[in-house]
């Protein structure tokens, strides 16, 4: 069974699916910030829509997660 977060929206900007793909692969945002080097309060702060990452950190993160890019962000 897989666990779903919705995709939804927070104060007109569009939330990305960072979430969702770290709460499936069972990574905590501790661990996440461990292996990518971005602080966890960022994180928190772009899996709420409320920050877009740099182009570096979107690399990081998808690295980290075994994903594309595309598929963390995407409406960029």
């Amino acid at each position: 069974m897989r666990n779903h977060v919705p995709y939804f929206f927070l104060g007109g900007v569009s939330m990305n699916r960072l979430r969702e793909v770290r709460v499936v692969k069972r990574v905590t945002q501790f661990q996440l910030r461990l292996e990518t080097g971005i602080h966890q309060s960022k994180i928190s702060l772009l899996e709420n829509g409320l920050m877009q990452p740099r182009d570096d950190e979107k690399k990081r993160l998808s690295k980290a997660l075994g994903a594309t890019p595309q598929e963390l962000f995407p409406s960029d």
